[in-house]
């Protein structure tokens, strides 16, 4: 009562009790793909630890963001409201502009944040302060903690923005952060700050790609976790491989996890799975004739969980 009542005294904005979780949630999730800043963040997984510069105007209805990595191989980030393009002074470094689109904090939760109800339980933790600014967090907690990882995010009570977010194991193991460092509200004063530096470019397509639900005709897929939808399916020609392979991507709108199927041939053995940097991990099966590979932001046993359990029937 005491700490509450110092909040109050302080002039910390509380948020509404009124307001149910999963509406802060879903504020947030705006938030973070659509409020105009200026700022600074890391970005720290295992034992490597990033800064970048953001920027972002709205006008319009339109969005426009810069970001621009400020150590390791110099490379930018630009949206065009939905459509991704990377810059780079070379073509080196513009694979690694590539890998860092994955993610773009803030934007980390789902344009819809109650797809995340059937896998996730959503709570407030307590009050905190990032980049010198107070902050509420809100912990996402799967409904099966062996099976996936959970996310913790701090939502700036006035803009909803999300200021720091934490992706932890069952055990509350930091796999991976992202923070605000600096932070300033509203269109960057010059539009320059908008426009990339450097000359290599190549355009990554759709930032939020929408969920697809269907599964083409000829395929059955069986077993997939609860929560996963199907974001997109392509077939693929894989170097080493004599035959095209299928490849879905699903997502419960945090996790994302991509299952690749093709003819098995040979001697083709099943993998357990295996976690690398930032919680990514791999596990394959043959079944019949057939090789599945599973590869996704999911722990260990979630990995495990899926490759036995799921089914592919090809009709």
């Amino acid at each position: 009562m005491v700490k509450f009542a110092g909040y109050l005294l302080l002039g910390i904005p509380l948020l509404a009790a009124a307001e149910s979780d999963w509406d802060l949630l879903q504020k947030a999730a705006q938030a973070g793909r659509h409020q105009a800043l200026s700022g600074s963040y890391t970005h720290h997984v295992d034992d490597e630890l990033e800064t970048f510069r953001l920027y972002r105007a709205q006008e319009g209805g339109m969005v426009r963001e810069r970001r621009e990595s400020m150590d390791g191989m110099p490379r930018e980030l630009v949206r065009d409201d939905n459509e991704l393009t990377c810059y780079a002074p070379d073509t080196k470094a513009l694979s690694a502009a590539k890998v860092n689109a994955i993610k773009l904090f803030p934007a980390i939760l789902p344009e819809r944040s109650q797809d995340l109800k059937s896998a996730y339980v959503l709570s407030r933790g307590k009050l905190d302060r990032v980049a010198r600014r107070d902050c509420q967090w809100l912990l996402l907690t799967p409904k099966e903690a062996s099976l996936r990882y959970g996310l913790k995010v701090c939502v700036d009570p006035a803009s909803a923005l999300p200021l720091k977010t934490v992706t932890h194991d069952a055990k509350g193991a930091v796999i991976e952060q992202f923070a605000f460092s600096d932070l300033t509200l509203g269109n960057p004063k010059e539009r320059a700050l908008l426009r990339p530096r450097f000359k290599y470019s190549l355009a990554l397509g759709a930032a939020v790609s929408a969920p697809q639900e269907v599964v083409p005709a000829d395929f059955e897929i069986r077993g997939m976790p609860t929560g996963f939808r199907l974001l997109r399916y392509a077939t693929r020609q894989l170097p080493g491989h004599d035959s095209p392979v299928s490849h879905f991507v699903y997502t419960d709108g945090l996790a994302k996890l991509s299952l690749f199927v093709e003819a098995g041939k040979g001697e083709a053995d099943s993998h357990p799975a295996v976690i690398g940097p930032g919680g990514l991990g791999l596990a394959s099966r043959r079944l019949g004739n057939q090789v599945l590979t599973v590869v996704g932001d999911l722990p260990e046993q979630g990995l495990e969980n899926v490759i036995n359990t799921v089914r592919v029937i090809k009709k």
